[in-house]
């Protein structure tokens, strides 16, 4: 029998993977992007309640190069700031459309998942506890949740992708999310320049339902929960907010706004 050489076995395994077919995967288009940090006033802040209101640009990434949405974002946001809690509520609105690339080299290729409306709302609350130490302030633990809503030619294509019961298409039918879930964070401002604050912030948490949407007869393996990571930053009162995470999809938001 002729042996295999070290440079066949690699074409071989080259060969196996590249003929392997992956899903084309539709989650929600606010998955990962529901979350998103919350400006609360630091305890040394001299007014401890206040408005924040920001614009920005939100992106998700489905799984296995499926395609790509994009979404503006509005928020508006109220914080509350007492000896060693905070609590911060408010909403926002979102509107976008579906990317496909159809440069991507994929055997389940779907172009009509491009070009789809986007459009929603929502819903989001935290509530933490926090210590002082120096100029900085350490949120050590928080509770936040966001609830949201979603409609439009994405939510409705979703639809038609699940009745299709097809192997090589997961899809998600649901328009109302509710994630909740933990953060920590720690934040502080420049000894000479109380008016100034930078933070990091990690969020962990679940989409309850999201993963049992996603399933069909051929899959019954999904699991995972929803990460999020945020920089904060303030100068006076203007400030951004950077958000990358993953739920289902790799997410990503930049918001730029005002705290008065």
């Amino acid at each position: 029998m002729k042996k295999l050489t070290l440079p066949s076995l690699l074409f071989l395994t080259v060969l196996f993977i590249s003929s392997c077919s992956t899903p084309s995967y539709f989650v929600p288009a606010i998955a990962g992007n529901d979350v998103s940090y919350l400006p609360k006033p630091m305890g040394s802040d001299s007014i401890k309640v206040k408005n924040y209101i920001s614009a920005g640009l939100a992106g998700l990434s489905l799984p296995y190069g499926t395609g790509d949405l994009t979404m503006g974002v509005l928020n508006y946001s109220r914080a509350h700031t007492t000896k060693n809690l905070n609590i911060a509520y408010g909403v926002f609105g979102f509107a976008g459309e579906t990317n496909y690339d159809s440069e991507y080299n994929k055997d389940n290729n779907i172009p009509e998942f491009d070009g789809k409306g986007i459009f929603g709302g929502g819903l989001r609350t935290s509530i933490g506890y926090y210590d002082n130490a120096g100029n900085a302030e350490f949120r050590i633990i928080s509770w936040e949740n966001a609830l949201t809503f979603e409609s439009g030619g994405y939510a409705d294509f979703r639809k038609q992708m699940k009745n299709l019961n097809n192997p090589n298409i997961i899809s998600s039918t649901k328009t109302t999310l509710f994630t909740t879930g933990m953060a920590s964070e720690i934040i502080w401002h420049p000894k000479k320049n109380f008016n100034h604050h930078y933070a990091f912030r990690l969020f962990y948490g679940v989409t309850p339902g999201l993963n049992n949407s996603l399933r069909n007869q051929y899959n019954e393996s999904l699991k995972g929960g929803v990460f999020d990571f945020a920089f904060y930053f303030k100068l006076n009162k203007l400030y951004g907010i950077i958000n990358s995470g993953v739920n289902k999809g790799a997410s990503s938001k930049l918001s730029l706004g005002f705290s008065f």
